[in-house]
């Protein structure tokens, strides 16, 4: 069989199981996986996976992060999680030995439920070509594209020459990634590896890092009728937030690092939440004692957390003064650094091909708008990741959705890079020989 009727009857296949791939997405929406920061409830969501993966003839292994060697005690490892009901899931398609290995790599945690959603958010629907639910973008759509494309060349008798692994991780939002450190610990490497986060079927080479800091001043309060000298810790904070939208607007008018962040684009630094004062009281006639604000900063791969907070401690004090009130910094997640891979890595020219033809247009290829777990690929493994998924909306928001073409684009896409990354051949022309 040449390239060209493998390919035809690949997405022949994807077509005419349009129903079986929205219906695994369907499956995966109706578990209720929401990362609880220190907890979660994955499990019967990875059971399913697993069985998934048992069924299509994988070799399948359902294991704690826990079990993975060295996992406590490795560097990149974040304490304060909890794991003893929460396991990963990896399914290994044996290839015979004469190709290159890829693994595909999703999370089967979603974000907490946002406000305003106009339906159950586990109760998945499709609506003018779109799939709503729950994780449906972020990203179990991603997920189940890597699983069909799989099944698709295994019901078309396809085999490939590397060993192929899909991998659920658990424990990937609000700065998880030691499920994603567990994989690397359990010997779930690769020659390449695809994450399949949304990226409106974009090529990233490479990801931002990111920080999540809780930011406190303090101050001392009551009135000053004996000549105390009174600090408003609000003051400064106000100040500390006219810096940070200053700082946003010049750092977005700045083109990034070549070659994957060259275009000038949005650098984010989002105020999520501040406190000061005693809310329960009936009032207040003097300032609070502290002020705290959480802020999340994203920064390019190569960028430290004390290189990105002293870029804000600078900047500050730079604007007001040299006594302008230093704030003390909290982490509140991880730091999640950035990390990126070389242009001329292999899979990125099979990735814009692939794509240039499945789509009929020329690939976008770009480092990605946020950060993720492709860090702990990078940084801390054998195997480059290269990050591309589907297309949709409101990730971390109401009415988040996948759309549904781009699913069925993905999933060909993905079949398809089997094929030619890994090696295939058919069962037939073999037995003929």
């Amino acid at each position: 069989m040449d390239s060209r009727q493998l390919e035809q009857r690949i997405s022949r296949w994807v077509r005419d199981n349009r129903s079986a791939v929205i219906g695994l997405v369907s499956d995966l929406i109706r578990y209720d996986t929401v990362n609880k920061v220190t907890d979660g409830t994955e499990k019967e969501c990875q059971r399913h996976i697993a069985g998934v993966l048992e069924r299509l003839g994988l070799e399948t292994a359902l294991y704690s992060p826990e079990e993975a060697p060295g996992f406590r005690s490795h560097e990149a490892y974040f304490p304060g999680k909890e794991y003893s009901d929460r396991p990963n899931v990896a399914g290994i398609w044996r290839g015979k030995g004469d190709g290159r290995s890829l693994l595909f790599s999703s999370h089967a945690d979603t974000a907490v439920v946002a406000s305003g959603w106009s339906r159950s958010p586990w109760e998945p629907y499709e609506s003018d070509g779109k799939l709503y639910g729950l994780g449906s973008f972020d990203m179990k759509g991603g997920l189940a594209a890597s699983i069909m494309a799989v099944r698709c060349l295994i019901e078309l008798d396809i085999h490939p020459g590397g060993d192929v692994t899909i991998e659920s991780v658990v424990d990937e939002e609000f700065g998880g990634a030691n499920g994603t450190l567990a994989g690397r610990l359990m010997g779930y490497n690769a020659d390449a590896a695809i994450i399949p986060e949304p990226t409106n079927l974009a090529i990233c080479p490479a990801t931002r890092g990111g920080a999540l800091w809780r930011v406190t001043f303090r101050g001392k309060t009551g009135l000053s009728f004996s000549g105390e000298t009174l600090v408003n810790p609000l003051f400064d904070a106000g100040k500390f937030l006219v810096f940070l939208q200053k700082h946003e607007q010049e750092r977005s008018r700045k083109p990034g690092p070549a070659p994957w962040y060259a275009a000038v684009s949005e650098m984010p630094i989002i105020p999520t939440r501040a406190e000061a004062g005693d809310m329960q009281a009936e009032l207040c006639d003097v300032g609070p004692e502290r002020c705290d604000i959480d802020i999340w900063v994203e920064c390019y791969p190569g960028v430290t957390e004390e290189q990105l907070q002293q870029e804000l401690i600078g900047g500050y004090t730079a604007m007001f003064g040299s006594d302008a009130a230093i704030p003390e910094f909290r982490k509140v997640i991880r730091f999640l650094p950035g990390s990126e891979v070389a242009p001329e890595f292999p899979l990125l020219s099979v990735l814009e091909n692939e794509a240039r033809n499945v789509c009929g247009e020329e690939p976008v290829v770009k480092g990605a708008p946020f950060a993720c777990d492709a860090f702990m690929f990078n940084l801390h493994s054998p195997t480059p990741a290269v990050i591309i998924g589907p297309s949709g909306a409101n990730a971390h928001a109401a009415d988040e959705y996948v759309e549904i073409d781009s699913l069925l684009r993905l999933t060909e896409l993905y079949a398809r890079t089997i094929a030619a990354w890994c090696g295939v051949s058919n069962t037939d022309e073999e037995d003929d020989r």
